[in-house]
């Protein structure tokens, strides 16, 4: 899932939001918690790890789709 909401864009125009462009939540950069929009908790950190300018993501939870 793509979080720019628009190319390059991850931001609300004062910064200080993360903003998802699938759904419309409103998220607080430094800690992933929600602070607006239709979120179904907060967003979980994971590690990256870059090689060979490849960039890699390290997870850590079992990751399974959401159930609506």
């Amino acid at each position: 899932m793509e979080m720019d909401w628009q190319p390059n864009r991850f931001f609300d125009d004062s910064g200080q939001w993360l903003l998802c462009s699938t759904h419309g939540a409103v998220y607080e950069p430094a800690s992933g918690a929600c602070r607006g929009g239709p979120c179904r908790g907060g967003l979980i950190k994971v590690p990256l790890v870059e090689r060979d300018g490849v960039v890699f993501w390290q997870a850590q939870y079992p990751f399974q789709p959401l159930v609506f």
